[in-house]
């Protein structure tokens, strides 16, 4: 549900924009207070889900993340609706930054890939049937229903998993000092300003005063954060993590592939647009194949990691994202849809394999008062990759000067300009494989 929302809410927003009388930049403000609110705090609920009993922070977020949806589906202006916005991406921290943690906590080792599969399933599913199952709720229901389906979903699994959960006990004895807050509101104000200079820069580019001064109010609170964990006696940036190297080259090979994936995945409806000239309803079928594959794979991928071990499913999974990619270079307007769709499987099956087992190598060693934090910048890492690559692809039309089309009088880009694209978006695919043959830490069962 909690990426479910991320999605669901675009179909609707010209809805929301007519009835509220609100500007494009106005409306915005309702997708994007919530992924900054999710991902400015999710290293801050992984480290309370270490110092608190993590089911029942999990339980808080699940109830903050259904009342704020009630707030949202009753909203009389485009100020509630936004401020409810900001309070549900604050549950859904909790949610996602929480949800590893509690699978590592109830499963050995040897038995977290198939879960951990499970996970990312239903990671991908969200994203996937948003925009579809919020345009048939807002078509025959209106747009409110889009939250109100929320309510009924979150108190069934509040319903189920209550009495399990709250058995769960915390990791290490409460300790304010064990919990950096200041360091979580400097890094939130860090996350949240990178992520609105990127958003700015995927519209304006790099000549907008507004970007250039986000970008280094960024830097200032990145130099802020770095000054202020040197001091803290448990900091949020924990030293422990950043000096495995299983969980450096797991972090860095999570920015890679999202950077790969979603910055190809951001170009494809325009692509099928100019190129193929699908309808926006015919592109969202296709594009879903991606999302589909991924989300049936990858629970196969994590339980082949149980048997075969991580690091082979990865690297295979890491290919398998090349391949695909590599794919669209040679894809024209001559190629069928069924070819096409063939190519966009790959991807997707690569993806699929990928996540599992390299979240699984990335949290193996960790002791299990740090699980909760890794998982949460793990979670931190997945967004600013897709975000990183989107605004790659951006700059690379910026670099060609095709940022000046204007695709709304009709303006063509043209199949150079997208091979040059996917060119470089195969370029940090195959970055991010050579990276994943570099041997992380030797293990009895799942070794490098």
């Amino acid at each position: 549900m909690a990426t479910l929302d991320t999605s669901i809410v675009t179909i609707a927003l010209p809805v929301m924009a007519r009835e509220f009388h609100g500007s494009l930049e106005q409306i915005s403000w309702v997708m994007t207070i919530y992924i900054l609110l999710n991902v400015s705090f999710l290293l801050t609920s992984g480290r309370l889900g270490d110092l608190l009993a993590p089911g029942k922070l999990y339980l808080l977020g699940l109830l903050t993340f259904t009342g704020a949806s009630v707030l949202c589906g009753l909203s009389p202006g485009l100020s509630w609706l936004v401020g409810a916005r900001a309070l549900q991406g604050l549950g859904a921290s909790l949610m996602l930054g929480l949800a590893p943690k509690l699978i590592a906590l109830s499963y050995g080792e040897g038995e977290r890939g198939l879960p951990l599969g499970l996970f990312s399933t239903a990671f991908a599913t969200g994203i996937t049937v948003g925009a579809p199952l919020g345009g048939v709720i807002t078509a025959y229901l209106g747009w409110p229903f889009i939250f109100f389906i929320n309510i009924p979903i979150c108190g069934l699994v509040f319903l189920l998993g209550s009495r399990a959960l709250v058995r769960l006990p915390a990791q290490a004895p409460w300790d304010p000092r064990a919990f950096d807050l200041w360091g979580g509101v400097i890094l939130a104000g860090c996350l949240g300003s990178l992520m609105l200079a990127l958003g700015r820069l995927r519209q304006t580019g790099w000549g907008d005063g507004w970007t250039l001064g986000t970008l280094a109010l960024a830097v200032g609170f990145f130099v802020m954060l770095l000054r202020l964990e040197r001091r803290q006696a448990v900091p949020l940036l924990q030293r422990e993590l950043w000096r495995s190297r299983a969980f450096v080259l797991g972090s860095l090979t999570v920015v890679l592939t999202f950077a790969a994936v979603m910055g190809a995945f951001f170009l494809l409806p325009f692509f099928l647009d100019q190129v193929y000239g699908y309808t926006p309803g015919q592109a969202g079928l296709l594009l879903a194949v991606v999302s589909g594959a991924n989300a049936l794979v990858a629970p196969v991928g994590g339980y082949l990691a149980d048997r075969l071990g991580n690091m082979p499913i990865l690297r295979l999974g890491s290919g398998l994202i090349v391949m695909g990619l590599g794919s669209l270079l040679f894809t024209g307007p001559d190629n069928s849809t069924l070819a096409l769709a063939g190519r966009l499987a790959v991807i997707g099956t690569g993806f699929g394999m990928f996540q599992a087992p390299n979240l699984n190598e990335v949290l193996r060693g960790v002791t299990p008062s740090f699980i909760g934090l890794a998982a949460g910048t793990n979670a931190v890492l997945k967004n600013l990759g897709a975000l990183l690559g989107i605004n790659l692809m951006v700059t690379v039309y910026s670099w060609i000067n095709l940022h000046q089309v204007s695709l709304a009088t009709g303006g063509r880009l043209g199949m150079a300009s997208f091979h040059l694209a996917f060119a470089v978006a195969v370029a940090v695919g195959a970055v991010n494989f050579l990276v994943n043959l570099l041997p992380r830490e030797s293990h009895t069962r799942n070794g490098a």
